[in-house]
This record gives structure tokens, sequence and C-alpha cells, in this order.
């Protein structure tokens, strides 16, 4: 048991050294630093607010246009910014594998930590504004919110760790990241619940695991909002079906293109 402990410690040192690293590097010689990590999703949600009241929308929903936008936004900045980083972490930080004790998947599990720890102080800080600028904002239920960003964090760890072993053998797979991101902005129920869709687009849309993570996410949140279109098993289905195919890919490929273990 002790043997095993110390194991245990000596890994969770690893990860933090690896998250704390992340943070250096990628946010290295900027004034603002760490903060642009959570600054960049309060301009996309200031931003979804111009244009709201510049179209003089309002969510579908009986809930505060901001609190709406919020409960799409950071979900989504969670998914995204899971797939990036991993991605970038596997080339940035491959040199690690050297030094022993590290390993590739201990740079893809610390890269999708980070990005988890971060959507929790953003969702956190943006909670705390809205109930100081409109009163007690309450999450309705915590458990059913927790599962949602779980299961976006599942699905953009599932997501980041195939993009990222096989951008370790191919430079156009680190290309594709972008063009597969930009869609999914505006599909994945952002800015719109997926009631509100016509029926028909239903059938498609139904095959987005996102949209499905973000309605589970706001129905945790809004008392008011209990999503029929909703499934658990979408998500949790497709991100099976990704980690298990890029286990293979990684057993196929052995190696990257710069020698580093894929393991």
């Amino acid at each position: 048991m002790t043997h095993f402990a110390n194991g245990m410690w000596n890994w969770a040192s690893t990860i933090q050294t690896i998250m704390l690293r992340e943070v250096r590097c990628r946010f290295a010689g900027d004034p603002l630093g760490y903060m642009w990590a959570f600054l960049v999703p309060l301009l996309w949600i200031g931003t979804l607010m111009y244009f709201f009241a510049l179209l003089g929308r309002s969510p579908a929903i009986p809930v505060d246009t901001p609190a709406f936008i919020a409960t799409g936004v950071v979900p989504y900045v969670l998914f995204r910014y899971t797939i990036t980083s991993m991605s970038r972490v596997a080339s940035t930080h491959r040199h690690l594998v050297h030094f022993g004790g590290v390993r590739g998947s201990d740079l893809l599990f610390a890269a999708a930590l980070l990005e988890l720890q971060n959507a929790i102080i953003i969702f956190a800080i943006i909670w705390v504004v809205l109930s100081v600028a409109f009163g007690p904002t309450p999450i309705e239920n915590p458990l059913e919110f927790i599962n949602g960003l779980l299961l976006t964090a599942m699905l953009g760890t599932a997501v980041g760790r195939f993009f990222a072993i096989l951008g370790m053998v191919s430079e156009t797979a680190k290309r594709m990241v972008p063009v597969v991101l930009r869609p999914m902005f505006w599909i994945s129920g952002i800015f719109f619940t997926a009631p509100e869709l016509p029926s028909a687009l239903h059938i498609y849309l139904q095959w987005n695991p996102l949209l499905h993570t973000i309605e589970i996410t706001r129905s945790g949140v809004f008392l008011d909002y209990t999503s029929s279109f909703a499934n658990i098993a979408v998500p949790l289905g497709f991100s099976t079906v990704i980690l298990m195919t890029s286990y293979v890919m990684q057993s196929a490929f052995k190696r990257g293109r710069d020698g580093m273990e894929l393991t």
C-alpha cells in the first residue's frame, strides 16, 4: 500500500508539473498571461449578449440571457479547448517523455484536466457576476449540471486524444482540428435549445454529442427547463467509440513521426 501511495503521489506531481508547464508555455511573454484562459470565453459571452440585444432575441426558455448564453459557451469552450490543448501538448511537450516517469498519456491527461479546471473556474466567475448583477442565481440540479460538464470533458478528451495520436503521424490531422471545430459552434445549442428547432432537423442533430451535453448542462442549471431531446447515451457512446479508435491507432502506429512513444 505504501508503494502504491508513493506511486500515486509521484504521478499526481508529474501531472501537476505538466499542467504548470503548459500554462507557462502557452502564455509566455503575454502581460495578461493565464488570465486569457478566462477572458476569451467571457468576451464570447459578451459578444453573444450584444447580438442577442441587437437582434431583439431572447432565450426560448424563461431565463436571463447572460445565464442562458453562459450555459452554452462554457461547455463549448471546455470541449474546444480540451481538443486543441491535447493536440498541442502532444507536440510542444513531447521531449518530456524522455525523462523518467513521464508518458505520452500523462501529457494528454494533464492537458484535459487543465481545461476542465479552467471551465469550472470560468463558470464560477460567471455565476458570481450574475448573482451580483441580477440577484442569487441558484443551480437547480447540481448533480445533473456536473454530469453535463463531465460528459463534455469526456467527449473533448476522447476527440482530443484521437487527434493528438493522429497528429503525431500526420501533419494534415493537426490542420483538420479547427476545420472540425468551427461548425460545432453553430450547431451545438450555444444560442438556442434543441426543442425550438424544426423537428425535421432533429433526425440529423441528434447525432451531435455536444448538443446533448449542452442540453443536459442546461437542464441541471435551470428550474424551468428539462430537455426532452438530450440523451446521455449519445455522448457516452460517441466518446467510447472515439476513445477505443484512438487506442487502436496508438497500437498500430507505435511511434509518432518524432519517435515519441504513443503510450
